[in-house]
């Protein structure tokens, strides 16, 4: 089994999407296989909507070839699920949005959860796109920000780790939530030491994103036409 992982921002090296390959890895059984890319054209990060809009052009493409090369399932490696629904309209094979599908998780197993983002300009774009989700209407108390550019997430991971530990507690205090959502794939890997030393679940959407996309290639669980038509290109854009 083959699973394409695609980041909407061009501004990986070859070296940084090998080590998140090994990373992902581990979400996965032994016969499947991650292959993580970027887009070739777009914005260097997504910061922005305007960011996003030109990421979800390329991003549609890639996805495009990804099934083509016999990939099993995609990965739309970001919590903002960009172009979600377009590239359910051009490929017929299962594609995961990392943000729809850790709000399902976290919707079963938490009471009322908090969202961590990257920088505090990020709080009202993420509060507002989640505030479509019935789940987050639901159980999410805030967003909060640690204030971290994306670039430098991973550059001091203990910083990160600090920074995210802090943001929890006050959340905790103050919200009475028992479970994080990290809302940004560079917190990947944080979840498991915050989850020691707080009382909350730390849902880790990178992972739950790799592992639910084996479960969907495996039963098949894909969108239909019915639900998502085939894009039929009668308005001739550039694909």
């Amino acid at each position: 089994m083959k699973i394409k992982a695609i980041m909407p921002d061009k501004a990986m090296d070859r070296h940084t999407l090998d080590l998140r390959e090994d990373m992902l890895a581990l979400a996965l059984s032994s016969d499947a296989k991650i292959s993580v890319d970027c887009i070739k054209e777009g914005p260097d990060e997504l910061d922005c909507h305007t960011d996003e809009a030109f990421a979800a052009t390329d991003l549609i493409k890639r996805c495009i070839e990804a099934e083509k090369e016999g990939y099993d399932a995609i990965i739309i490696y970001c919590f903002s699920d960009v172009g979600l629904d377009a590239v359910r309209e051009n490929v017929k094979i299962p594609v995961i949005g990392p943000g729809e599908t850790t709000l399902c998780a976290a919707s079963m197993l938490c009471n009322r959860f908090v969202v961590i983002t990257t920088e505090s300009f990020n709080i009202a774009r993420t509060y507002r796109r989640l505030m479509k989700n019935p789940i987050a209407r639901e159980k999410m108390t805030s967003v909060r920000a640690l204030d971290i550019p994306i670039g430098e997430l991973r550059k001091d991971p203990a910083a990160t780790g600090r920074y995210l530990k802090k943001t929890i507690e006050e959340a905790v205090k103050n919200e009475y939530v028992d479970g994080v959502i990290l809302g940004c794939l560079g917190m990947a890997s944080y979840g498991e030491s915050l989850e020691r030393e707080l009382p909350v679940k730390v849902f880790d959407p990178a992972f739950i994103a790799v592992a639910y996309a084996e479960m969907a290639a495996r039963l098949h669980l894909a969108h239909i036409p019915a639900v998502y038509p085939t894009f039929t290109n009668t308005s001739n854009v550039n694909l």
